[in-house]
């Protein structure tokens, strides 16, 4: 059965005898929160006891995950069983224990991106004494609602200005997110000193969001040189090939989404109301030449190639940088036709 995030909390008040649950998708960070929000409300009873298990341990020994569910441990009632990197091979092993339910047993099947293919994921999905939760990245509204949760929890003060910077800064995953969150908690706990922006960006280390903004900008002005420079910068700092790629696949889209309300008739100013954060105000105007210069068309083209390229850079870690930058640079050389010196 499908349940979303906000109907987990209900599933701890049941009194059930058996839980199995998948909990999966590209928002690692997120995974991980679902997973330690259901071990963390029951490992507060001394009654349950925590075991791991993965893939590989049920091709070495199919009968483990059976043997760990069935016997009764001397010093605890009650488990929660937790398996990762397991395969649609398994199917057979991670559905028998789910079918039998065996009493006072959490079991928790943690996974990446399924598609929908998956035989494990439509398992879970479709059996009504299973439970699977998708955890997909962060968009503005999910990030916009956790920085309002941050702000609440710690009793502090964020304006408009602080939130749109952090609506723009925090990542897509959930738990890279949380971090930057706490560098802001740790930084103003025990203090009265309201939260300033020029602070915050200090704390965040903005340098590094202000050069993917310049690399965007760069290759969307068609600047192979600047881009490739900014590029070559990025990632010898340490930031990660898929964060570039999803920097500029952002860009994009907010392009795209303009354009289609451009389309139907609408000014610019009209049309770019629709997007989330809005325009930053010193951004405007490049945003507003690369709209009118760069068609649609080419625009969908070069998202499909970037969301091939993240794939493919997820694929082979060795090769991510050289395809990262082979992937950019190619958007950057197609921009030169629409910027002619």
């Amino acid at each position: 059965m499908i349940i979303k995030e906000h109907q987990l909390r209900n599933i701890f008040t049941k009194d059930a005898k058996f839980l199995g649950i998948l909990i999966y998708g590209p928002n690692e960070g997120l995974v991980k929160e679902q997973i330690e929000r259901i071990t963390n409300t029951y490992l507060i009873e001394d009654e349950y006891e925590k075991i791991n298990f993965n893939g590989k341990d049920l091709d070495h020994d199919p009968q483990m995950l059976n043997d760990i569910t069935s016997t009764v441990s001397m010093f605890f009632k009650k488990k929660i069983v937790i398996g990762d990197a397991v395969k649609d091979k398994h199917l057979n092993i991670i559905g028998d224990i789910v079918l039998n339910a065996p009493q006072d047993t959490v079991l928790i099947i943690r996974d990446g991106n399924l598609n929908k293919s998956s035989k494990i994921r439509n398992f879970f999905e479709k059996e009504n004494n299973s439970l699977s939760l998708a955890c997909y990245e962060d968009d503005g509204r999910s990030i916009i609602k956790n920085i309002n949760e941050f702000s609440k929890k710690n009793n502090l003060e964020l304006n408009r200005d602080i939130k749109n910077f952090l609506l723009q800064t925090l990542s897509n995953d959930r738990l890279v997110s949380k971090r930057e969150l706490e560098k802001i908690e740790i930084f103003y706990r025990g203090s009265k000193e309201k939260a300033n922006l020029d602070v915050i960006k200090k704390l965040l280390n903005d340098s590094s969001s202000q050069n993917l903004n310049k690399m965007n900008e760069n290759v969307m002005f068609g600047n192979t040189a600047k881009s490739s420079k900014i590029i070559n910068k990025l990632l010898s700092e340490g930031t990660s090939p898929v964060s570039l790629i999803r920097s500029l696949t952002n860009y994009l889209t907010r392009m795209q989404q303009t354009k289609i309300e451009m389309k139907k008739g609408n000014n610019f100013e009209t049309s770019i109301r629709i997007l989330k954060p809005p325009v930053f105000w010193k951004d405007k105007d490049n945003f507003q030449t690369h709209c009118l210069m760069w068609p649609l068309r080419t625009i969908e083209k070069n998202l499909v190639n970037l969301l091939e390229t993240e794939i493919a850079c997820k694929i082979n870690s060795r090769l991510a940088n050289l395809n990262c930058e082979k992937s950019i640079l190619i958007i950057a050389n197609n921009g030169r036709q629409y910027f002619k010196n």
